[in-house]
């Protein structure tokens, strides 16, 4: 009775802590204030909001108000900020044409402007009214360097909508006149392809000539793509200036255009078959669904890994689209009250990352973020731990699993007094493990049931006998500590969560070959990266692959190379491979050919500097007047830009 006394003086505490946090930053705020951060919401990063919520005088908020735009001023030398103009510019055209700025159009325009092309569909028989953006990336940090950005009206009603490669399918552009029941993905695709075969690539991937209509969606992260443009604030903002107005610590660095739910996230480290794997699970508080007029609930779900190096480089990431469907009450209430844990892998080399997991509901706009850091190295020694190790009968890759087992475990690391504690160990000696308590160190127990199995240790912990606390669990060997984590001992039953995962055939193995080359590429370690490709089957050479070594080698400087892969029939002639081949061919000489490529790059956008390349290019083939054309050609488009900013700006 005493201790359910202390658990509900904690729990009104903290609920008096977060009201009276709440009600101080409504009331720190006069109306003049909520509406400026109102129309600065897309763009004020998260610690920005957290430190002016924090300012507790009217001269603070000013203060802070000034450095806001200052900062982001690209040429302070000039009696006006350029950024401050285009911004209400931004708002005052997604305010009169597109809906507002918190609609999908208007949020997209104030955060990357205007886009250098514009194609509208409306009104057409075959596809519903849409409209599709496209983007030059320009020097913006993350970008793919060209981009198609498409809305549309669902079934030609309501608000335009913002079209999610994966999550959506050319399902969802084509005419509500079609019977969707007897229509595929595929023939959906072929049937816009036939008058609009722009937007049917569009349908595919956000980066344009990627993707398969077979398979409905690209074969790269196009969800990755939109998660850098509604992070672009983040990443393109001088946060120092903040240190001028308090402590900054703490605060997440992450801005969403969504609400924030609660949430749960555990990262494991496992080896199995000569890979390394990142394993993770991931557990929102709460899964909004929306119940549809057949009576289904449904919740179209995002999952984003990202793993970056210390530099803040992305080593590795992937987007998981899941449609969540129930048909059954029932089942819906059980999930709601256990709660759905999301669970992944993905193999990994060696070197320090941080880690974010991007939970996102799609139908209801919730969002949480998991992160932590890892260090994986020759000494680390993989570790998987929770309430169950089951004996699996399968040679699948699957996560939190090796061999013939496969840990059960809750991203909460709470167990229920009448379970055991269990775990495995990738380790040659047998380990020390023990759990001490982090309110009172006397209270100390060590694990002497480890039993050698293989290449693996087994331990278990029944929980039974052991006092209802919070835990380190701690792992070590000869060189130290190889384990630490947090765990929760309750003297009441909590539900597990209901597991929501993947495996792969054995077969994968070539794939997790391609993708640590990959990494490795990202990484800057060319040499290791071209090894590993080169373990790859000849039939992996292929239209997916091959624009993905050519890159290496192009780092490299094997230019021959370069051409010698991109040049293959297979391989879709897209911007990045016309890029690749333009340029090598120029290092090569090979004029003629630089010529043709950068040619068919112009219909991704006529630009100024394609435009004196191939200027430079027919000059130096003795071409002097078709050198003329395109010099001429790029100077008339540099005034064209320029006017346009002029008059742009004459207009505010």
């Amino acid at each position: 009775m005493k201790n359910k006394g202390k658990l509900l003086f904690s729990l009104l505490s903290v609920f008096l802590a977060s009201f009276l946090s709440f009600s101080s930053a409504s009331t720190k705020k006069s109306d003049p204030w909520k509406k400026w951060l109102d129309e600065v919401h897309l763009i004020i990063t998260k610690a920005e909001k957290a430190v002016f919520n924090s300012l507790e005088t009217e001269e603070d908020r000013k203060r802070f108000q000034g450095s806001f735009w200052k900062v982001r001023d690209p040429k302070p030398e000039t009696p006006y900020n350029e950024y401050k103009i285009e911004f209400y510019r931004r708002l005052w055209h997604a305010e009169a044409h597109l809906e507002g700025p918190n609609s999908d159009r208007g949020r997209i325009y104030i955060l990357l402007g205007e886009p250098f092309e514009k194609k509208n569909y409306s009104g057409h028989e075959d596809v519903v009214d849409c409209e599709l953006w496209s983007y030059r990336a320009g020097e913006r940090p993350g970008l793919p360097p060209f981009m198609y950005l498409l809305f549309y009206r669902p079934k030609d009603f309501g608000n335009y909508r913002q079209y999610h490669p994966g999550l959506h399918s050319a399902l969802d552009i084509i005419s509500p006149g079609y019977s969707l029941g007897q229509t595929s993905k595929l023939k959906a695709y072929n049937i816009i392809r036939g008058g609009f075969p722009e937007l049917a690539r569009a349908t595919l991937s956000i980066i344009p000539g990627e993707g398969d209509p077979v398979m409905g969606q690209s074969l790269t992260s196009s969800g990755s793509a939109l998660t850098q443009i509604y992070t672009l604030p983040e990443r393109e903002v001088e946060k120092n200036y903040l240190k001028n107005f308090g402590a900054i610590e703490g605060i997440v660095d992450v801005t969403y255009s969504a609400k924030e739910i609660g949430g749960k996230g555990f990262i494991s480290i496992s080896e199995n078959r000569g890979f390394k794997f990142l394993n993770y699970s991931i557990m929102p508080d709460v899964i909004d669904m929306r119940k549809t007029a057949d009576n289904l609930h449904r919740a179209n779900i995002s999952i984003n890994l990202r793993i970056e190096d210390l530099e803040g480089n992305t080593i590795h990431q992937q987007e998981r689209n899941i449609n969540l469907e129930f048909d059954d009450a029932k089942k819906k209430a059980m999930i709601e009250e256990r709660k759905l844990a999301f669970k992944d892998f993905v193999p990994i080399v060696e070197g320090e990352y941080n880690v974010s997991i991007a939970f996102s509901n799609k139908t209801k706009e919730g969002f949480f973020v998991h992160k932590e850091r890892i260090n994986i190295s020759d000494y680390t020694m993989p570790v998987l731990v929770g309430y169950e190790i089951k004996e699996i009968n399968s040679d699948n890759f699957m996560p939190f699993s090796t061999g013939g087992y496969k840990v059960l475990l809750d991203p909460r690391l709470i167990f229920n007094k009448n379970e055991t504690l269990e775990g495995l160990i990738f380790s040659e000696q047998k380990p020390n493990i023990h759990l001490t308590s982090i309110v009172d160190e006397n209270n100390f127990i060590e694990i002497k049931d480890i039993v050698k199995q293989g290449n693996l240790f087994v331990f278990r912990q029944p929980l039974i006998n052991i006092k209802s606390d919070n835990y380190s669990l701690t792992i070590k060997n000869e060189k130290g500590e190889i384990y630490k984590k947090i765990i929760s001992v309750i003297p009441f039953h909590v539900e597990k969560p209901v597991d929501f995962e993947r495996s792969e055939v054995s077969s994968s193995e070539f794939n997790y070959i391609f993708v640590l080359a990959q990494q490795y590429l990202n990484k800057g370690e060319i040499d290791t990266a071209i090894e590993y490709f080169n373990k790859l089957p000849e039939n992996l050479w292929n239209s997916t692959t091959l624009p993905v070594i050519a890159r290496a080698y192009y780092i490299k400087k094997d230019y021959g190379k370069v051409v010698e892969l991109l040049e293959k029939k297979n391989v879709v002639k897209n911007y990045t491979v016309l890029l690749l081949l333009g340029n090598s061919s120029l290092e090569l000489k090979r004029k003629q050919k630089a010529a043709e490529y950068f040619e068919m790059l112009r219909k991704y956008g006529d630009t100024v500097k394609i435009n004196r390349i191939l200027g430079a290019i027919y000059y130096s083939l003795g071409e002097r007047e078709k050198a003329k054309v395109y010099w001429e050609r790029a100077k008339n488009l540099e005034k064209k830009t320029e006017k346009k900013n002029l008059d742009r700006d004459k207009g505010q």
